[in-house]
């Protein structure tokens, strides 16, 4: 089956998302995709349809990574390759804001976060993000270990 690498190209090039990220909406282990993606252990065939709901996959393009064909080939020819990406990267984040928004509904700390976040330059919202993360990563750690001492 060539939906691992397929799932990687349409991640990389279309969604333009990082692995964790995948991993963390898919609620997997990040190796567990890395896996799938490398075509070491199959992609299981429980999680396809959570791939396509999770990530908005339209349906010629999950076709595509089923059958291994190569997704450039997909969508209308005269329509260029950063108008495709962009029209899938659109419909993943419609549904990513979908899917979250009770949670910003319900936190005004994560609409306080995102607000500071955005009066930030790039360099400086990356470097802010990248540190919180780095936080939230130990944290996780943390309460893993306690949790099986």
């Amino acid at each position: 089956m060539h939906f691992g690498k397929q799932f990687k190209e349409y991640r990389e090039e279309y969604l333009r998302m990082k692995q964790l990220e995948a991993a963390l909406e898919l609620k997997i282990d990040p190796a567990a995709l890395s896996n799938y993606e490398r075509n070491e252990r199959g992609f299981p065939s429980d999680l396809l349809p959570i791939v396509k709901e999770t990530f908005a996959v339209p349906d010629d393009y999950f076709l595509a990574m089923i059958l291994g064909t190569p997704l450039k080939s997909v969508r209308d020819f005269k329509m260029t390759q950063p108008a495709k990406t962009s029209e899938v990267q659109e419909r993943y984040m419609d549904s990513f804001i979908d899917r979250h928004r009770q949670l910003f509904e319900v936190s005004p700390e994560l609409r306080e976060f995102v607000s500071l976040a955005s009066l930030l330059s790039e360099k400086d919202r990356r470097i802010f993000l990248n540190s919180n993360k780095a936080l939230l990563t130990l944290i996780h750690k943390y309460a893993k270990e306690e949790n099986t001492e």
